[in-house]
């Protein structure tokens, strides 16, 4: 081949889209393109005379075991040689790579086999998408799954709640029923947590915000959430730390979620350092978030530490390991974080512990004042209509509102309920107000029952009951034609004061 020939052909294969190597009879390799050099690290000084596989390292994705014997299989093939197992490139400056490759014998004019041709493409890219794709499916399916699995848990502990406070109501504060009655609403509360944990796969975004006094809660929440463990807390909390605006079941969750990764780091016991201050983030800033106020929340334990191998891994909800194990809690609190406006990193060293700290916006605003506090006995009386499709739930709320001094009467679908209200109205004992559940399965939910209603009614007093505290319908209730929402589970005290608030604000 004449020098302009050779330059002409070079010309041609650099201008390839795809990594090409010509490889000769001994498995040398004798010349790479631009592409090939790109993607392998290798230019074609240094390739050149080499052996083929010290410079095309590729392994199989699943064994890890690299391909060094395929020249003898590759010549001798009168067909186009491909590997279908996906493949593994390993280049010279230690990156990994994903490809797909072929071979092609070269014969020269008498047909006698001079070498043979490798094409291949970095797919790297391809597979990542591929992989982000097939997770966010995966997580799609998951958000559906732990959506339903709330809603019903959520059903059961309104159940156990419910009969567990009219039982409280009962007895005296100096009985031990009472103490052990309270001990239960304790892991009430903690598996409501969980719940919400597990809507938090279902849900795209914040739900209702508040202005939250973040000291008081970290506090409160921890102690909570240390209660029955062999372990304690330090606190370094500034006293003028600002508050912020946020979800607070969310919030709660996140602390929840950190501090029990701590206890559970440290199995004989030990204390956990918490810290909270202010802070400034100025314009430009290593967190690629906009410059202003933050608070810089620290939460550090002095366990047994996180792997570095796991440490890139830990908001990824499929990555397992014995340290990370197989709950989604990081997962969680990475997502809240970030739908909060704020961020988080995680500092680890095996057997000496892990610094968790994440950042939130601070507001100005004061934190509202507290609901004003109604008597245990409600001043206020009347019927109240309960549309659920839980028979349990229809009875434990009913037995609640005997409890408080109202007349309830309970219904499963919307279209009873909307059959019943109008036969009160005409009969001149009309519904003081109506509870009416969201989800009925098989049946009309409280959303287009609340329409019906109001076209009866225009002047209607009806709260939004779920279990789905992320609702649009329970983040805006107003928007639907509600007056008051109740959360699932809840106690007598929590629907009294809704109902109470309800009358109030209808008598102003």
């Amino acid at each position: 081949m004449s020098y302009f020939e050779e330059k002409n052909i070079r010309n041609i294969v650099n201008k390839f889209h795809e990594g090409l190597i010509f490889v000769d009879r001994e498995g040398k390799v004798q010349f790479i393109n631009h592409i090939g050099e790109k993607i392998t690290g290798w230019t074609e000084n240094l390739a050149k005379g080499k052996a083929i596989f010290d410079v095309f390292r590729i392994f199989n994705e699943k064994t890890n075991i690299q391909y060094i014997n395929l020249t003898n299989d590759i010549l001798n093939t009168d067909i186009p040689y491909e590997i279908t197992n996906p493949i593994i490139l390993r280049s010279r400056n230690h990156q990994e790579k994903d490809l797909m490759c072929r071979f092609s014998l070269l014969q020269d004019k008498n047909s006698t086999i001079t070498g043979y041709l490798i094409y291949f493409t970095d797919i790297t890219e391809k597979k990542k998408f591929e992989r982000e794709f097939q997770n966010a499916l995966r997580l799609n399916s998951l958000g559906k799954l732990s959506s339903g699995i709330a809603h019903d848990f959520n059903n059961v502990l309104t159940t156990i709640l419910g009969n567990i406070s009219l039982a409280k109501l009962d007895v005296s504060e100096e009985e031990e029923i009472f103490s052990l009655l309270t001990e239960a609403e304790l892991g009430i509360e903690k598996a409501r947590i969980m719940t919400q944990q597990l809507l938090s796969f279902s849900n795209d975004g914040v739900s209702a915000k508040e202005t939250i006094d973040i000291a008081h809660i970290l506090q409160e929440f921890v102690s909570f959430t240390l209660s029955g463990s062999n372990v304690t807390c330090e606190y370094l909390i500034a006293d003028d730390l600002w508050n912020i605006e946020a979800d607070k079941t969310q919030i709660n969750q996140v602390i929840h979620n950190v501090v029990i990764n701590a206890v559970q780091a440290m199995p004989i016991g030990g204390t956990i350092n918490i810290e909270a201050h202010n802070v400034q983030i100025p314009s430009e800033n290593s967190f690629n978030v906009p410059e202003g106020n933050f608070i810089r929340i620290v939460i550090q334990d002095h366990g047994i530490g996180i792997d570095p191998v796991d440490l890139p891994h830990l908001f990824d909800p499929f990555y397992q390991s014995n340290l990370t194990g197989k709950g989604m809690g990081l997962t969680v609190v990475h997502d809240i974080i970030v739908q909060h406006g704020g961020f988080i990193s995680i500092d680890s060293e095996l057997d000496v512990g892990t610094t968790v700290i994440f950042y939130l916006p601070a507001v100005e605003s004061k934190v509202a004042a507290p609901l004003k506090e109604h008597a245990t006995s409600s001043p206020h009386s009347g019927k109240v209509l309960i549309m659920d499709d839980e028979d349990v739930i229809r009875r434990v709320l009913g037995k609640m509102l005997k409890q408080l001094g109202y007349l309830p009467t309970a219904v499963a679908n919307g279209d009873d309920a909307i059959q019943i209200y109008q036969e009160n109205m005409a009969k001149g004992t009309p519904f003081s107000a109506v509870i009416l559940d969201l989800t009925i399965r098989g049946g009309m939910g409280g959303e287009e029952t609340v329409k019906r209603l109001l076209q009866i009614d225009p002047k209607l007093k009806a709260i939004a009951s779920s279990g789905y505290s992320t609702d649009k319908i329970m983040t805006n209730y107003s928007d639907f034609g509600f007056s008051g929402t109740l959360i699932k589970p809840y106690k007598v005290k929590e629907l009294e004061d809704t109902l109470a608030d309800l009358f109030d604000a209808f008598s102003t």
